[in-house]
């Protein structure tokens, strides 16, 4: 019994001073590890640390959304959408030194024919084409190893969401694998598809096509290319956030770290001034009117001349922002602001408002037209297409008398023709923002000829834009202010807070130039320009319009003259009358003069029937009748005229 118990106190002994050694050598490993710590963060440099966080944390771009851009009646015209692009990972789908998948060696090899099968029915290819095309893209030129490499880009919801239905099948076809006691396969499916990933991002979509093409311009995912895409780019784009994740791997997220993390402010939304309907009226009739006369461009304006707001900018052809490419770029600029030319006939109106506020002349006023064959003081010769023997002021502006403006010019003398120009904003910006306008082309007044006072009378030798012709109209209309064209209503600064445009960028200047009963006497002969002059074929059969016709010939480009049978054909007109609500300009530049080149005959029935169908939808009441209209009843005889001129 005393052996016995000594043998036991024995073991108890060897097993404490085993313990105390475990312990010891425990404590001495644990003081180890607890110094290493310590040196580890006394001697790690910055670059050492960064180097080891960049092999666990991921930074990802939390994209924000680019604004969307409505009309004055809030229909989206410009907005984002969701758009996922496929990648795949070739060096870790591949792993040629065995170190960055989860698989190695056959089981590597078989999960690749999984995932080889699985993306033919995701991309609809080939199957046996996959991982051939890929494993053509595992290394760079230099020969590093490449770790990225598109898949699809620009991919919507349903291509994404079959693609999660097809992994789904993996993970459930590996469930079943495990749940059958066949591990190896379960893995082989399970990660399958580790080597793919998706990038999501935002593609710039325009749901009415071309509406307003030329004006919204057109976007790509991170910014503004053209138009007021490219213009309102600092308001609409946003500020992108961002977050930081650890990765594993297979590059999967682990868990997303606080610090790092900043929410994506998105763009501010952006009101036009443009109105839905009245657009689609002015790119419907341009469009007619380009189908019947073939003209190489044209323009058309709608504008409320008491607000300077533009209701309508079309261009022919148009511009569809979704497929812009299709459309040669030439046609991708907004020649309602960006493109001068000489305006003809359809400048009169500016001229004989200058001279009737400075008693040059009155409407009565009589002058020899000289049955229609006249030389100026220079000796220049100048026609007109009518041959009348004496006209008044009102009936040189009906029947568009290049002579008797000429002696009004004459009248008025260099230093008031030019302040004339000045006075209604050509040959300087209008103040609107529409990208690319351009001044118009004026001389200084010292560089003025006496056959520039010829010319500048009757439309020649300045070129302004149809934005130009259209602001000053409004001065027309409006009682004599020149306002600054609108095409931004409204801007919402912070989220549920909207701004005017006049509240960012400061009041906008209006000018008041010609008095009001002065544009009252102008309106009454343009009136009449409608009713027996050069635009009857533009007499609108439910509104008292005024307007005005301009025919120019082409400048040959470097050479002192005009082609013979080249041409831009011009219409500004407004109404009603008495109280106008609208004004438009109808721009056709070089039309087929083998199907029509006259201001009133080409550009005149569109400028009407814009306006007409506008003022319509606006519910304004209709004033013309038996009483107004001398063609009232008689619409198969207006069809059958030949052509007016000017």
């Amino acid at each position: 019994m005393a052996e016995k118990g000594n043998n036991q106190v024995n073991a108890l002994r060897r097993a404490d001073r085993l313990s105390t050694v475990v312990l010891f050598f425990s404590a001495v490993l644990l003081i180890g590890l607890a110094a290493r710590v310590m040196w580890i963060q006394t001697h790690v440099t910055r670059a050492d640390a960064g180097s080891l966080h960049s092999q666990h944390d991921v930074r990802v771009t939390l994209m924000a959304r680019r604004a969307s851009i409505y009309t004055s009646d809030s229909t989206l015209i410009a907005g984002s959408v969701r758009v996922y692009n496929m990648f795949a990972d070739p060096g870790y789908i591949f792993d040629p030194k065995g170190v960055l998948n989860a698989l190695s060696g056959e089981q590597l090899v078989a999960s690749r024919k999984i995932m080889a099968r699985a993306m033919a029915r995701v991309l609809d290819e080939n199957s046996a084409d996959f991982l051939p095309w890929l494993k053509s893209r595992l290394y760079y030129t230099n020969g590093k190893l490449r770790r990225f490499v598109w898949l699809k880009r620009g991919a919507n919801y349903a291509f994404y969401h079959h693609f999660e239905t097809v992994k789904r099948s993996l993970i459930a076809q590996s469930r079943i694998a495990l749940r059958d006691h066949h591990p190896v396969l379960a893995q082989e499916y399970f990660h399958a598809l580790d080597g793919i990933g998706f990038i999501l991002s935002t593609r710039r979509v325009y749901p009415l096509g071309d509406f307003a093409g030329q004006v919204i311009g057109f976007a790509n995912s991170e910014t503004g290319l053209n138009g007021l895409e490219e213009q309102l780019n600092s308001l609409l784009v946003g500020r992108n956030g961002q977050a930081v994740y650890v990765k594993d791997a297979a590059a999967r997220a682990l868990w997303i770290k606080k610090k790092g993390y900043r929410l994506p402010s998105d763009g501010m939304r952006v009101w036009l001034t443009l109105d839905t309907t009245i657009q689609q009226i002015a790119q419907h009739e341009l469009d007619k009117a380009g189908k019947q006369f073939k003209p190489r461009s044209a323009v058309a304006i709608v504008m409320n001349p008491w607000n300077g707001d533009i209701l309508a900018m079309a261009n022919y052809p148009e511009l569809n922002p979704n497929d812009y490419e299709k459309t040669p770029s030439n046609f991708w600029r907004n020649r309602a602001v960006t493109d001068p030319y000489e305006p003809g006939s359809v400048f009169k109106p500016y001229n004989l408002s200058w001279a009737l506020k400075n008693h040059v002349v009155t409407l009565n006023t009589v002058f020899d037209t000289y049955n229609g064959r006249y030389r100026d003081p220079t000796g220049r010769l100048i026609e007109d297409v009518g041959g009348w023997p004496h006209l008044t002021v009102e009936n040189i502006l009906v029947y568009s008398s290049n002579i008797g403006m000429t002696q009004i010019g004459w009248k008025m003398g260099i230093p008031m023709e030019y302040q004339a120009i000045h006075s209604f904003g050509f040959g300087q910006m209008t103040g609107c923002i529409l990208p690319g306008e351009s001044p118009g082309m004026v001389r200084p007044e010292s560089q003025w000829t006496k056959g520039m006072e010829t010319s500048v009378s009757f439309g020649y030798g300045i070129a302004v834009t149809p934005l130009q012709l259209a602001r000053g109209l409004c001065a027309i209309a409006n009682g004599g202010w020149l306002p600054t064209p609108q095409i931004v209503k409204a801007v919402e600064v912070s989220p549920g807070k909207l701004e005017t445009w006049s509240q960012i960028a400061g009041p906008q200047p209006w000018k008041k130039i010609v008095p009001r009963h002065t544009e009252k006497l102008v309106r009454r002969a343009m009136e009449q320009v409608m009713v027996r002059g050069t635009g009857q074929y533009a007499i609108s059969p439910l509104y008292r319009l005024f307007g005005k016709t301009g025919t120019a010939n082409l400048a040959i480009a470097g050479q002192d003259g005009y082609h013979a049978h080249q041409y831009n054909a011009t219409f500004i007109a407004g109404g009603p009358r008495p109280n106008p609500r609208l004004i438009c300009v109808v721009c056709v530049h070089e039309p087929d003069p083998h199907l029509g080149h006259f201001g009133g005959t080409v550009a005149g029935p569109a400028c009407s029937k814009i306006l007409t169908r506008s003022l319509q939808y606006l519910q304004v009441p209709p004033d013309q009748g038996p009483k107004t209209d001398p063609w009232w009843g008689k619409e198969s005889l207006l069809k059958r005229l030949k052509g007016l001129s000017h």
